[in-house]
């Protein structure tokens, strides 16, 4: 091949050598458990470990979201600490048998919705958790829902994918531009 084929060669388009390859590389990432945890809503490859990650996570970010509005004199729950957990254990149970029906049967309107359809599930069951915990756990009134749905899920999701990240050795960017 002389240097002017090589000037001629249109660079995106590839040989078969090329497609091959690319073929290969893409059915062994097809198997890789990896895509899942990535693209889903999975904490960790281990499911019981999702679960208590899962857990732990909702436990933590629901507090700090009480905690903060709270703070501001505007408290979005009446709540004990009984009913503390008996709800987010309830929330992390449901929304995660809820999140696998999503993914498995509407990943497309997943994909679409942005995060809006989760969202709304969220809603839904945690108006159907309020409703079921009669003692320990009761949101003032249905915006309260929607505001705490709508900031637990932002604050969980940057949360999760630090906690992905790190569990995983990815480098993390910090917000002052370092890298770890």
């Amino acid at each position: 091949m002389s240097s002017n084929d090589n000037k001629d060669k249109d660079p995106n388009k590839l040989d078969e050598e090329e497609m091959l390859a690319l073929l290969d590389e893409l059915k062994k990432r097809k198997h890789s458990k990896k895509v899942s945890v990535s693209l889903g809503f999975l904490l960790h490859r281990n499911y019981m470990i999702h679960m208590v990650l899962s857990l732990g996570v909702n436990f933590l970010i629901a507090a700090v979201v009480f905690g903060l509005t709270i703070g501001i004199n505007q408290p979005l729950v009446a709540m004990n600490v009984t009913g503390f957990i008996m709800a987010f254990m309830l929330l992390t149970l449901i929304e995660n048998f809820a999140k696998i029906l999503l993914f498995k049967y509407l990943a497309r309107a997943m994909i679409l919705s942005m995060g809006l359809l989760s969202v709304t599930v969220q809603i839904l069951i945690l108006y159907m958790i309020d409703m079921i915990i009669v003692d320990g756990f009761h949101f003032t009134n249905v915006e309260n829902i929607i505001i705490f749905a709508f900031s637990f899920s932002i604050l969980r999701l940057v949360f999760a994918t630090y906690l992905r990240r790190w569990l995983y050795n990815d480098r993390i960017i910090f917000l002052g531009g370092g890298k770890k």
